[in-house]
This record gives structure tokens, sequence and C-alpha cells, in this order.
């Protein structure tokens, strides 16, 4: 599933998968979560687990 080639190239020159930050509202992060809901649950789980993890430890810390 390649859609950046910029963002791919990068991988492949990594020795290990970098991480990003993204600030976006809970609005946004609802809508991205929405979206991913569209894919195979085997898919968008892990990812979906994840994004919902790090939101709520940032909303707990008040650093969202």
């Amino acid at each position: 599933m390649s859609a950046n080639n910029e963002l791919d190239s990068k991988l492949m020159d990594a020795k290990q998968q970098p991480e990003v930050s993204l600030r976006v509202t809970v609005q946004e992060l609802n809508i991205v979560m929405a979206s991913l809901q569209e894919l195979p649950h085997r898919v968008a789980d892990p990812i979906l687990r994840k994004l919902m993890q790090q939101a709520q430890e940032q909303l707990n810390n008040g650093a969202a």
C-alpha cells in the first residue's frame, strides 16, 4: 500500500521505521479514525488502537 513516494523512500533508507508526531484537533482525529474504519478490520484495528491510546494519554495529561 504505497501512497506517498516521498515518505516511502525515507522508510526504505531507515534501519527502523521512524515515528512522526501529528497535531490535529479531536474532530480531525475522529474523521481520520472514521475513515480507517472503512478498511478491513485486520488492517485498521492496530492503528486505530494506537491512535486511541495516544489520544487518551494526551487528553488525560492535558497535553492536547
